[in-house]
Formats: structure tokens, sequence, C-alpha cells
């Protein structure tokens, strides 16, 4: 009882830390902008640059990728903690009126190796956020209705990321992945049924349309 209240297993740092408040104090909240040619940077885009797209559909061989965008950092040049929750803020269109997004975060190491970090999901019909009850880090969503999307409309989609505590090494990149829904044969543990349509989901990003992943950057050293 005499500890501080909150104690965190930091993944790859592979050590327990005990802190006093969540999210951390001293958490430099990042935003990473999702940019041409799948890059993820600190720099917003200054000028036009064209979207991203993929269509889902409803049946898969077990061989075959599920459709997907990903954007990826440059290397670290050092250590760098994430430790807190995420939020990825995007400006998106479907062609139909309703559909899943779905994100991961990933370790891309040195080798090209992947590890699944965190991970986050929202049905675009139920993308109404309470701004009471929501911070920039952690959009709440009720929940309580269902509406529609305008197709091809650019609607912003606040999705809420799964909170945690996880070393980036230098030498390694942090990959976001978008898609709009699961593989069983991939990850039978997360799956999700799919979108009942097929359906093309476009991502922009540009210097009107603004996409950014939000990041719990711990300040080290």
């Amino acid at each position: 009882m005499e500890e501080p209240p909150i104690k965190i297993w930091i993944q790859k740092a592979e050590e327990w830390r005990f802190e006093k408040e969540w999210p951390l104090a001293r958490t430099r909240w990042t935003k990473f902008y999702l940019r041409e040619n799948g890059l993820l940077k600190e720099e917003p885009p200054l000028s036009d640059e064209k979207p991203d797209h993929f269509v889902n559909r409803l049946y898969w061989d077990p061989n075959e990728k599920i459709p997907c965008v990903k954007y990826t950092t440059e290397r670290f040049t050092r250590n760098v903690e994430i430790t807190g929750p995420l939020a990825l803020y995007m400006k998106a269109t479907l062609s139909t009126e309703d559909a899943n997004w779905m994100v991961d975060i990933k370790d891309i190491e040195e080798d090209g190796s992947e590890k699944l970090v965190t991970r986050g999901w929202l049905k675009a019909s139920y993308r109404v956020i309470d701004e009471k009850k929501s911070v920039p880090y952690q959009p709440f969503h009720p929940h309580t209705e269902s509406i529609p999307v305008k197709p091809n409309e650019i609607v912003e989609y606040a999705i809420e990321i799964r909170e945690t505590s996880y070393v980036f090494k230098a030498g390694h990149s942090l990959q976001l992945l978008i898609k709009g829904e699961d593989s069983p044969f991939e990850d039978p543990l997360w799956y999700h049924l799919p979108n009942s349509r097929e359906t093309q989901h476009t991502i922009c990003h540009n210097s009107k349309e603004i996409s950014y992943l939000l990041l719990p950057i711990i300040p080290t050293g």
C-alpha cells in the first residue's frame, strides 16, 4: 500500500516501473502525420498529396493478404518509449454507407520482421464522439446511435487505440497499418466479421484534409 499507485511493465525495455498517474504527466504528446509514399512524419503535409485506398471483399482465400495501407516512420536514431493511450484522427471516405476501420501499430525491426504492439478499431456508423467525455488522446464513442455515412463524403474518424508501454529500439520503425477487415487465417484470436458489402476505403492526407497519429512519447535521459 505504500507503493505508488501504478506499476507498468515496459515491453522491450523488459522492466517494471512505478508511476504516480495515468497518463504520465511528463508525456510529450506528438503528432505523426500520414504522408504520401506510405510515410509517417512529424511534419504535416504542405501541399496536395494523393489519397490512398483499398477495397475490402467478402471472401478471401487462405493464401491471400487482407487489403490495407501502411504508413511507416523513418528508422529511429535512438530508443523511443511509447507509454499511454494512442489515437488516430483520420480524414477518409467510404463508397458505402458503413464499413469497419481497424488499426494496427507495429514495430518494424531492422531485418524487416514485425511485432504487433497494439490495436484499435471503429465501425464507421458509430463514429460520433462524446465531446464532454473525450480527451485528444482518448476519444469516447458512446455507441448509442448508428448514423450511416454519406458515400464518398470526407469524414473525420477519431479512433481510440489501446494503451500500451513499449520501447522502439534505435534502428527500428513504427508502422501504422489501416485495414477494413480481419482474416481468420492470419489471426483467429482478433478476428471480426467482415463488412457485408464490398467497400472502397479512401484515406486523405493533404494540407486541407490532415490525418495524424497521436503518440504518447516519454522523454528519456
